[in-house]
């Protein structure tokens, strides 16, 4: 590793990182990567300190259909744990990794390097990471029937029913509620629910529900 040119950056270094759980991709450099490699996932906390980076730029894993995948959640922890420190984003990174796959076969490198220019370029297309999570008081009454919980900001409620459906499109938030045994999806399916709890967008919700249904919007 070039120290030496790392610490040229200083502060103004911009940091992307296509995480795998044995090695990452990373690439670094100010308005464009200066430098990409591989690096063992192990040494990626003392790499980036050494960085000391204004930004951090994860790629985003999802399934190619867009949906979330364990490897989405192992990736949004570490880049949780990050935001705690620097400014971090999260980009989905599906094209990049195809386009780095072709590209070479140092592959995790030119990703990073992809998902740095991505953000370069566009931005406002990168998540920027918070903890969406918003504690609601609210009580349910048990249910026999299926549940929506949609853009709902609270994991830890507390809901018995047959079946509890989670939807949202903040990754992070999705992670919480993976952590909580919940299955997530990011989009919502063609299906009928007898009680559906949101957290936004509830007139669009109605036609969602069962004929008897109830609709519980923060």
């Amino acid at each position: 590793m070039d120290i030496q040119f790392l610490q040229e950056y200083g502060d103004k270094v911009i940091v992307a990182v296509d995480y795998g759980e044995k090695k990452c991709g990373v690439a670094f450099g100010e308005i464009l990567p200066q430098k990409s490699l591989v690096i063992p996932t192990k040494n990626l906390n003392g790499f980036i300190k050494k960085l000391k980076p204004d930004r951090i730029i994860f790629g985003l894993p999802l399934s190619m259909s867009g949906r979330y995948t364990q490897q989405t959640f192992k990736t949004v922890a570490v880049a949780f744990k990050f935001s705690k420190e620097y400014e971090t984003y999260l980009c989905d990174e599906r094209l990049t990794t195809k386009i780095g796959e072709r590209i070479s076969k140092r592959d995790d490198a030119v990703s990073a390097a992809l998902i740095f220019q991505s953000f370069s370029e566009n931005p406002s297309a990168c998540e920027k990471i918070t903890d969406p999570r918003r504690k609601v008081d609210l009580t349910l009454e048990k249910t026999d029937g299926e549940v929506l919980l949609y853009e709902f900001p609270d994991p830890s409620l507390d809901i018995e029913a047959r079946e509890v459906d989670v939807v949202t499109k903040n990754p992070v938030l999705a992670y919480f509620y993976s952590k909580k045994g919940y299955f997530v999806e990011r989009e919502l399916r063609e299906k009928k629910y007898d009680l559906i709890v949101s957290g936004r967008n509830c007139s669009e919700l109605k036609k969602y529900l069962k004929e008897n249904g109830r609709l519980v919007c923060l």
